[in-house]
Parts: C-alpha cells; sequence; structure tokens
C-alpha cells in the first residue's frame, strides 16, 4: 500500500530532522577542535609574553620540542574530541572506522591511484602560491623546520607524515564521514571533503585538500576500510617531506626535485590509467557511488547538511581565519597584530 501524501511529507521532516541533527554535532565538533587549537596557542603567546626567556629556551634551542607539541596537539584534537563525541553520540566503532580485509593486489592498486590523484593535485596550491605571489601576497602557511639531528628529522616524518595520517583519517573520514553514510555515500563524500579542505584554512590548500579528500573518501566507500586511506595520506605528506629535506640539504637541485617529481607523478599516473580500466572493465559500476535507497533527493540532503547552524559556523570561521591568514602580515607591519 503507497504511503499518502501526509505520510510522505512527515517521514521527510523526520528524516530532515534526524540529518540536521547529525550534522549540527559534526559542525559543533569541527568547531571546537578549532577553538581548542587557538586556545593552546593563546596560552603559549600569553607565556612567550609574560615570560621570554623561559618560553624561547623551551620551544626555540631545539626543533624537537616545537615538533613534539604539534604532533600531540593534532593528537589531542583529532582523537580525543572526535572519540568524545563518539562516545557520547554512541557511535558504532566499527561502522565508523571500517577495516575489512583487502588482498594486497587490490590494496597496491587502489593505493597508486590515490596517490597519483593526491599528487597531481598538488598542481592546484602551486598555481596559486604564484597568483597570490602576483599581487605580493603569501599564503602558504606556517612550516616547521627539519632541524639538522637525525632525531629531529624522524621526528618531522613523525608529525608532519605519520600523525596526520592517522589523525585526520579518523576525524574526517571516520567521524564526520562515517557518520554521514547512512544518509549517502554521495553526500557523507562530499560533506567531509569539504570540512576537510576548510579545517586547513588557507586559500592555497583549500582546492587541493578538497580532491585529496574525495580521493581518500572513495577509497574508504570502495573498500569498506579506512586503512587505504590513511596509507595514501601517509604517502602524500611523506613524500613532500622527502623533496623538501632533499632540497634544503641540497642534496637535490631545485630543478632535480621537480624533474623527480614530474617523474614520480608520471609513473604513478600512467599505473593509474591502467589500474582504473581494469577496475572498470571487472566492475562498470565500480567508479560509481551506490544512492541511498530513502526517496529523499540528494540536493535536499545537502541543502540540509550545508544548511545546519553549526556547519554554516564552522565554515563562516575557517573562512575569515584563512583571510586573516593572508592578511596577518600586513596587520603585523601595521601593529595592529603581533607576531
Amino acid at each position: 500500500m503507497p504511503e499518502s501524501q501526509n505520510e510522505k511529507e512527515y517521514r521527510e521532516y523526520m528524516y530532515t530532522r534526524d540529518l540536521r541533527k547529525t550534522a549540527n554535532g559534526l559542525g559543533l565538533v569541527l568547531m571546537t577542535m578549532f577553538f581548542i587549537e587557538m586556545l593552546i596557542y593563546l596560552v603559549l603567546d600569553l607565556w612567550k609574553s609574560a615570560d621570554k626567556e623561559g618560553f624561547i629556551a623551551f620551544f626555540s634551542e631545539s626543533d624537537i620540542p616545537t615538533m613534539l607539541f604539534n604532533g600531540l596537539l593534532s593528537v589531542i584534537l583529532f582523537f580525543a574530541v572526535c572519540l568524545i563525541y563518539v562516545l557520547l553520540e554512541k557511535r558504532s566503532f566499527s561502522a565508523l572506522f571500517p577495516i575489512e580485509k583487502i588482498g594486497p593486489k587490490k590494496l597496491f592498486m587502489l593505493c597508486t591511484i590515490g596517490i597519483a590523484v593526491s599528487l597531481t593535485s598538488n598542481i592546484a596550491p602551486n598555481l596559486l602560491t604564484e597568483v597570490f605571489g602576483l599581487f605580493g601576497l603569501s599564503n602558504s602557511g606556517g612550516s616547521i623546520s627539519f632541524g639538522d639531528t637525525l632525531p629531529s628529522i624522524l621526528l618531522y616524518y613523525l608529525v608532519v607524515a605519520v600523525t596526520p595520517a592517522f589523525a585526520e583519517e579518523f576525524a574526517f573520514r571516520g567521524v564526520v564521514m562515517g557518520s554521514l553514510r547512512k544518509y549517502s555515500d554521495g553526500l557523507a563524500l562530499v560533506v567531509s571533503s569539504a570540512a576537510f579542505a576548510l579545517m586547513h584554512g588557507n586559500f592555497v590548500q583549500i582546492p587541493f585538500t578538497f580532491c585529496c579528500g574525495l580521493m581518500f573518501g572513495f577509497l574508504v566507500i570502495k573498500t569498506n576500510s579506512i586503512l587505504p586511506s590513511i596509507i595514501v595520506h601517509f604517502l602524500n605528506n611523506a613524500l613532500s617531506v622527502t623533496f623538501d629535506l632533499l632540497y634544503q640539504y641540497k642534496v637535490l637541485s631545485t630543478g632535480m626535485v621537480n624533474l623527480c617529481y614530474g617523474a614520480i607523478i608520471a609513473v604513478t599516473c600512467g599505473l593509474a590509467l591502467v589500474f582504473i580500466r581494469k577496475f572498470a572493465k571487472e566492475d562498470e559500476g565500480f567508479f560509481r557511488l551506490k544512492g541511498a535507497d530513502d526517496g529523499i533527493p540528494y540536493r535536499k540532503k545537502l541543502k540540509t547538511t550545508a544548511g545546519s547552524p553549526f556547519m554554516i559556523c564552522y565554515a563562516v570561521l575557517m573562512i575569515m581565519y584563512a583571510i586573516y591568514q593572508i592578511i596577518q602580515p600586513y596587520l603585523v607591519a601595521w601593529g595592529v597584530s603581533g607576531n
């Protein structure tokens, strides 16, 4: 017996109400991570102002304390805050962080496709950096020095390549995307990728991280495992760190770095095309996402999620922060903001 118009409207109302509640919860989690991070840096600024010698002695005599701090901050923000949300909402860990067994051959092919997309997406921030440079603007974000010792270099890898691969995938492909997948894989993929991109807080990285987020999320959806996204995320960051390291210590010249990086992109993209063709031949629907069988239009789901108050606040907050990142050097020059 088909449902009546009133029953259909009521079902849609309850569905969108539940979706909006989930979106608001996720938006609140994302904002909480940002505000905790800002609070920590505010405390450090106050410490620096009150006891500059003690601050410098702790953070500047060695790069290791600085990198340890950044690594721990990432773990605290992404793991702790998201874990509290999962426990409070009584979410299923197996649903949010699936780890289904994948054959090594399939894992290798999918990770190759993933790293090819990630490396190719790096072209966007490079172009945007050049565009910003034409107007005398810098929007590359902060960085940490490698240091001069082996422990500091290894720690740099841990903080920049290993920790984000686990912490950010836990937060965005696990908590954010995992919480939205029951409504639609497509919705979960787009929203988690947009939130991931905005989290980086600068306009240069947003296009790149959005594309990477789509790729990472696609790997999770197609394998029902978070492992491939962690691997690709780590490889992408590790390659970047490695080439920066080779350039900083003058192992390779700028031209050789670009040549080697281009060669890696060419090889991975070539292999990726072969693997994509293989997957498409074996399963025509492999690169399509399954829609949810709930009768609710995708556009309405996206509008409900993006229009939830806390998601709007998060997006506005991160856009404002990205703008601040651009104008901050000028505020310092005008004496409006400190270093």
